[in-house]
């Protein structure tokens, strides 16, 4: 097969259709309990931008909570990275990489440090591998991988080690299988897989084994990789077949596969058995989903169009809707913080000719959004947003003004009749400068009446020449 006909694979959607099993798995009652009230706030929307437009890229959460973007096809492959920082919602330039690359896996070690291997190229499949230092923003040469590969999956095992396996390229293609040592910074080959795969998805188990799933052409196939031998042993497969999903192990020790198709599945590693649970609204391609670490799992996106966000209960294995994205975006980094908050950081958009183009955008979701009112955004008439998908009606404006921009007002000062200083019926804002600037933080005054808290007010906040209360138009 071509090469260019395997890089086309990394970016355009599979296409698929499958049977659906009815069995339905039973509820999860190990796993961590949502969150206790319903009643807080959600909301999905905006959360700054990258400095880069990419997609293909990588994110990882760092210890000091920031994220490090990197790489990705802007749409060219890029050698730059991004260090974002969720809580003041700005990106800035991370050191670059040694070589440009995109559809590479980026690992974080277990001091905390990142590990990229591989990917493509400007100049094709790539096998260097590069390790991300935090602790000095610094990146370091390591050792390559030895074969060219994309499409692979990179697994930290339970002694800090990283399982690399499948994917497209190089001697072995799709059944090699490699583990790094970071304390050596060396590669050694383990039991090659019985059926090459690529663009699969992979979890640890409880127990340190490491299961693979899907990938290709979308297939079903399902592999088992046993650390005490280095041996693979293919399992049962899975009920659907899935290409660009995602595995998340729960706190029962099963493993829940989301994505590709609306139907969710689990894989109970005791009996070897996988069990259908509930539908997603929408069908997700390309939707990297993420567990919080309350072990709920958020979807969204994926697929030009939908701009769906879903999470799944373990406790009900129910998925439920929580928002909209405010644009559609696939092939998007997700990453979960430990306040819960979700990020989705840029990925690919579609023009109008159907062309793809890389996002800069970022959005995120949380649970716990505090609601503004009224008084703090400055409004005092009409309907506004909450900031938490919800909306404040602000009241409406007096006799002779008009709302504008949610500010009562007029264009005539229909309401002048006594000076700043005398109190008496409503002033309208556009009367002078003074009503302006009193009405916009106390909006009684020019909707009910000026009072003598309105002369206190302007008083203390305007500049007023006497005799005649004079103040400036």
């Amino acid at each position: 097969m071509s090469l260019s006909h395997w890089k086309s694979l990394a970016v355009v959607p599979l296409l698929l259709c499958f049977a659906c099993s009815p069995e339905v798995a039973p509820v999860e009652t190990e796993a961590p309990a949502v969150e206790a009230s319903q009643s807080s706030a959600l909301i999905v929307g905006p959360a700054g931008s990258l400095l880069t437009a990419r997609y293909q890229h990588t994110a990882t959460l760092l210890p000091n909570g920031t994220v490090l973007v990197v790489g990705g096809g802007t749409p060219t492959e890029t050698a730059s990275t991004e260090l974002y920082d969720p809580v003041t919602l700005t990106s800035s330039s991370g050191p670059a990489l040694s070589a440009a690359r995109r559809s590479h896996t980026a690992t974080q070690l277990q001091d905390g440090s990142v590990l990229v291997v591989a990917g493509i190229g400007p100049g094709g499949l790539l096998s260097s591998v590069e390790r991300y230092q935090p602790s000095t923003n610094t990146w370091t040469a390591a050792a390559p991988l030895p074969r060219v590969s994309y499409g692979h999956s990179a697994t930290l095992l339970t002694d800090g080690r990283v399982l690399v396996a499948g994917g497209v390229g190089g001697v072995g293609g799709g059944t090699a299988v490699h583990i790094y040592t970071p304390a050596t910074d060396t590669w050694v080959a383990t039991g090659s897989l019985p059926t090459a795969m690529g663009f699969q998805s992979a979890v640890r188990l409880a127990d340190g084994r490491v299961l693979l799933t899907g990938g290709g052409a979308t297939t079903a196939l399902a592999q088992l990789w046993t650390p005490a031998t280095g041996t693979w042993t293919v399992v049962a497969p899975m009920n659907a077949a899935r290409s660009d999903h995602t595995l998340h192990l729960l706190s029962s020790g099963k493993v829940l596969a989301v994505g590709s198709v609306q139907m969710s599945e689990q894989y109970d590693p005791a009996t070897n058995l996988w069990t259908n649970t509930s539908n997603t609204m929408v069908t997700h391609f390309s939707a990297p989903s993420v567990m919080r670490p309350n072990g709920t799992v958020i979807l969204a996106g994926g697929s030009y169009g939908n701009t769906t966000v879903e999470l799944y209960s373990p406790t009900t294995g129910l998925w439920s809707t929580v928002g909209s994205l405010t644009q559609t975006r696939k092939n998007h980094p997700t990453v979960a913080l430990p306040s819960g908050r979700v990020l989705f950081l840029g990925g690919t958009a579609t023009s109008s000719s159907g062309s793809m183009l890389p996002m800069a955008s970022i959005e995120a979701f949380d649970l716990n959004c505090t609601p503004t009112t009224c008084a703090a955004q400055g409004k005092n008439c009409g309907t506004i947003s909450n900031g938490c998908g919800g909306t404040l009606s602000c009241g409406t404006c007096g006799t002779g003004q008009t709302c504008t921009n949610n500010v009562c007002g007029g264009t005539t000062p229909l309401t002048c009749l006594h000076d700043v200083c005398t109190s008496g019926t409503l002033m309208s804002t556009g009367c002078n400068a003074c009503t302006r600037t009193v009405c916009a933080q106390d909006s009684y005054c020019c909707t009910t009446a000026w009072d003598s808290a309105c002369v206190r007010e302007a008083n203390s906040w305007c500049v007023i020449s006497q005799p005649g209360c004079g103040v400036s138009p």
